[in-house]
């Protein structure tokens, strides 16, 4: 029994390493491409896993409209409950830990452009600047 017990602690080590390794692995591009999947999806306990703890979300340049993981909670997920907001991607570009995205969001029956600036470091997002359409 000894042998087995040790055998599955391995396993589950290997499994728990792995999928940290991927986390930090994967490109800025990936994980903000991965939040509009699962914006999408309205998942929001995926959606707000690729934020970092201390995320600052600002108005373009750097009016600060919030920070910290409990303001997107607060601000996304009646909305995801709800189901009503969608992203559409119309272009992307990315530079290091930078991904500038041109974005339509669509809540209800309205529609908003933005230009969105996120900042990813060691798998999260850590900061995000909305460039809004008038």
């Amino acid at each position: 029994m000894k042998g087995i017990s040790t055998l599955i602690i391995f396993f589950l080590s290997l499994i728990f390493v792995t999928a940290k390794a991927q986390k930090v692995t994967a490109t800025p591009l990936e994980i903000v491409n991965k939040r509009m999947d699962f914006y999408n999806q309205h998942n929001f306990i995926e959606f707000v896993k690729l934020y970092s703890p201390d995320v600052k979300i600002y108005t373009y340049p750097d009016k600060l409209l919030g920070t910290g993981t409990d303001n997107i909670t607060s601000i996304f997920k009646p909305k995801f409950i709800a189901k009503s907001i969608k992203v559409e991607i119309i272009s992307q570009m990315y530079n290091g830990d930078y991904v500038i995205n041109h974005e339509i969001v669509s809540e209800s029956e309205t529609q908003t452009k933005y230009i969105s600036i996120y900042e990813v470091k060691d798998g999260l997002i850590r900061s995000v600047k909305f460039v809004r359409d008038k």
